[in-house]
């Protein structure tokens, strides 16, 4: 980030004061952060965390906070349209949904302040601990064991499109809206055989069970790939300008080239 010209300032959200700096002249703020599942107090980080960075966004006159969510929200359901209500299961997407009201509230009672809400479909590329990292263990060890319901199509998103969706959101003049957004669609069966076509690596792709053995595809993911949870392109896209840059032959060309240079990333992988 450094070589691109971006100012990093460390800070920690559960400290205010330690906000002051980063927020200093901003006119807009990008929130990403929220505990992964099962690793944080959701409600905590809401109450005190996000609490923190919106008091502070708004004191520093920021116009715009673009808070970015996930499908999870809506469970683990499987296609997702445009009248689809919400409904989380774990605590992780309650969490995720409780966030997405919070930060809506503030931007209720603090009009000065446009807020905007991003639902992107599951990450996928460069150092995705979730799913693409285990794929390329996988590959690398010459077989690719796959959680139930690989075969399902699910909506996925590269972060670059996440960035762009973001991005675009912030410069959006209509009401509030969640903004639902992917890149492309696919199965993780298909994913991980191009990923082995592409890395060079002869790989048996096979469902996971007694005779194949465990995937490393961790549980939260698992489920969202049994899920299949998928959304169609969404109106609102023109609106915001927003086309996906990236395919599925586009993101596997990416990864397989970031491994090349950085074949280590998978060694911390069991």
């Amino acid at each position: 980030m450094d070589q691109c010209g971006v100012q990093c300032i460390e800070a920690d959200l559960m400290d205010r004061h330690s906000l002051h700096e980063p927020l200093d002249m901003v006119d807009v703020v990008y929130n990403l952060a929220f505990p992964t599942p099962g690793s944080g107090d959701y409600t905590k980080f809401n109450a005190v965390a996000l609490n923190n960075l919106l008091e502070e966004a708004n004191e520093h006159g920021a116009k715009v906070f673009v808070h970015l969510s996930c499908l999870d929200v809506y469970g683990f359901g499987g296609a997702i349209g445009p009248n689809s209500t919400p409904r989380p299961i774990d605590e992780y997407q309650k969490g995720k949904l409780a966030a997405e009201q919070f930060v809506t509230d503030f931007g209720t009672n603090h009009p000065d302040m446009k807020v905007r809400v991003v639902r992107s479909a599951r990450a996928v590329g460069p150092r995705d601990k979730g799913i693409t990292l285990p794929l390329l263990k996988m590959v690398e060890d010459g077989r690719v064991v796959l959680p139930p319901g690989s075969t399902n199509v699910i909506s996925l998103s590269h972060p670059k499109d996440i960035a762009q969706s973001m991005l675009r959101a912030a410069t959006y003049e209509g009401q509030w809206e969640e903004f639902l957004v992917k890149s492309f669609d696919a199965s993780i069966e298909s994913l991980s055989k191009k990923l082995s076509e592409a890395t060079g690596k002869k790989a048996d792709v096979k469902s996971s069970g007694l005779l194949s053995g465990k995937t490393l595809i961790r549980q939260y993911a698992a489920d969202q790939i049994k899920a299949g949870r998928t959304i169609g392109e969404q109106a609102f896209w023109k609106k915001i300008s927003y086309v996906p840059s990236y395919t599925m032959e586009k993101t596997v060309k990416e990864v397989s080239e970031w491994y090349r240079k950085e074949p280590w990333a998978t060694k911390d992988l069991a």
